[in-house]
């Protein structure tokens, strides 16, 4: 049987075949007034809440390589990077959309495959797939992703709320992405690439986990301040700082890194927890109170957090992060985010 290509079949022959396969679960629902197939999508918000709204693009070898990557983990994380940012706020995902610039010859199986993937985390989201755009691209994979989600009670977390004296905590591990990334670029007679642990670290890479149902409890606990680590730690925790006008102490032995992470790459397991990035789990900021009540109920949902520092006060040069080793000494570091250009 000829392969169907996008080529062949055309862009609204691919819109319809994508349609077909979605789920009705994450493509139709009463308040989605009016779905894939017309101009806009008409999607009616509960009242009282306002809307989330956040995007992201991801470039084929810029943010991934189909080498290593198959279509349906790619469709995954294409939506999980914006679910994360809704649920850094403590929102709700409600709808997504998707842009894809493709080429002529890409196989409309490899579409559905990104489409299926997509699903998985909607579905699991209680999301919805409100449509999107499809157009040619001449040199590589381009795709694009919108996600709108609502406050809760009308209330959401921002960057600008931490206080001097708050604990600073993280969600999971960091490093295991930027581990996976690793292991992914190692030639294949590396011992680390067949370790017992390195799927699950390749996992964390292809398939982050969206910390919704955490975003949910910091909101509701009274956290102070929360973001996604997209960047790294050394990338985002900054900001955090900057907004809220506040200086940070961090100390490096409370940092949770996996212990396959240090075992693997035990020279560069620490530049991969500060500054690796994809790890997609939040940082925050809590007093003791609220994250005692933050870090029982999140034991309840298997998911850890840790306390890794103290909001302190800036001083006359502004916001600043630094860092300790176990015997109280300075650690110097550099702060900053990847940037595009």
């Amino acid at each position: 049987m000829t392969r169907e290509t996008v080529g062949s079949v055309g862009e609204f022959g691919l819109i319809d075949r994508i349609t077909k396969s979605l789920p009705s679960k994450v493509r139709s629902h009463p308040s989605m007034r009016v779905g894939i197939g017309d101009d806009t999508a008409v999607w009616q918000p509960t009242p009282g809440e306002q809307l989330l709204v956040t995007t992201d693009a991801l470039v084929e070898r810029i943010h991934f390589d189909l080498d290593w990557q198959d279509w349906e983990s790619l469709g995954w994380k294409s939506l999980a990077v914006n679910v994360s940012d809704i649920a850094a706020m403590g929102g709700r995902p409600a709808l997504a959309t998707f842009t894809l610039g493709l080429q002529a010859e890409v196989a409309v199986d490899d579409i559905l495959a990104f489409y299926r993937g997509a699903a998985r985390l909607a579905e699991a989201s209680g999301m919805l797939i409100a449509g999107g755009d499809i157009v040619r691209s001449p040199e590589c994979l381009s795709i694009g992703v919108t996600v709108v989600g609502e406050t809760r009670d009308g209330r959401f977390l921002s960057r600008s709320g931490a206080q001097v004296g708050d604990l600073i905590a993280v969600s999971g591990t960091i490093g295991a992405a930027a581990a996976g990334l690793k292991l992914l670029q190692l030639p294949d007679d590396d011992p680390r690439r067949h370790a017992a642990t390195a799927p699950a670290l390749i996992d964390a890479l292809l398939e982050p986990q969206p910390r919704v149902e955490l975003g949910e409890l910091l909101l509701a606990s009274g956290a102070s301040a929360a973001m996604d680590l997209s960047d790294g730690l050394l990338g985002d925790l900054p900001k955090i700082l900057s907004a809220s006008q506040v200086s940070a102490e961090l100390q490096i032995a409370d940092l949770p890194v996996a212990s396959s992470v240090r075992a693997l790459f035990p020279h560069d397991w620490l530049s991969m927890a500060l500054s690796g990035g994809e790890d997609y789990e939040l940082v925050f900021t809590a007093s003791q109170e609220a994250y005692d009540a933050i870090s029982g109920p999140a034991n309840d949902f298997h998911q850890m957090v840790t306390v890794i520092g103290r909001v302190v006060e800036a001083d006359t040069s502004g916001a600043s992060l630094r860092m300790f080793d176990e015997s109280g000494n300075q650690v110097p570091h550099t702060t900053g985010a990847f940037t595009h250009f």
